[in-house]
């Protein structure tokens, strides 16, 4: 006989998949350094304690818990993939981080 209560479930559904692929390390890098500046005084100039600040807390944020060689990687991917237009067209950390968030679409 069986038990109406105990009886087989029903198989659970599969897991969707996602519809992007996941960012890369350097990819992630550059829009928490985006995210960073946009988030007090877009308007302002950006100078460049206040970049290297965003890049240091986008590195502690993204990249601690991995080994050394793979955070030094990513690192240098995230510089390279700035267009040389982004380091002398933008003056204001909104402007900046339009340029990191174009930057991070390509690595």
């Amino acid at each position: 006989m069986r038990d109406r209560i105990r009886a087989a479930a029903a198989p659970a559904a599969p897991a969707p998949s996602p519809a992007f692929p996941p960012a890369s390390l350097a990819s992630q890098l550059l829009t928490a350094a985006a995210d960073h500046l946009t988030q007090d005084r877009p308007t302002d100039d950006l100078t460049g304690a206040e970049w290297g600040r965003a890049l240091a807390l986008a590195g502690a944020r993204i990249l601690s818990g991995y080994p050394a060689p793979v955070a030094e990687n990513a690192a240098a991917r995230a510089i390279t993939a700035l267009d040389p237009s982004t380091w002398a067209g933008s003056r204001t950390r909104g402007e900046w981080a339009l340029g990191l968030r174009a930057a991070a679409r390509s690595v």
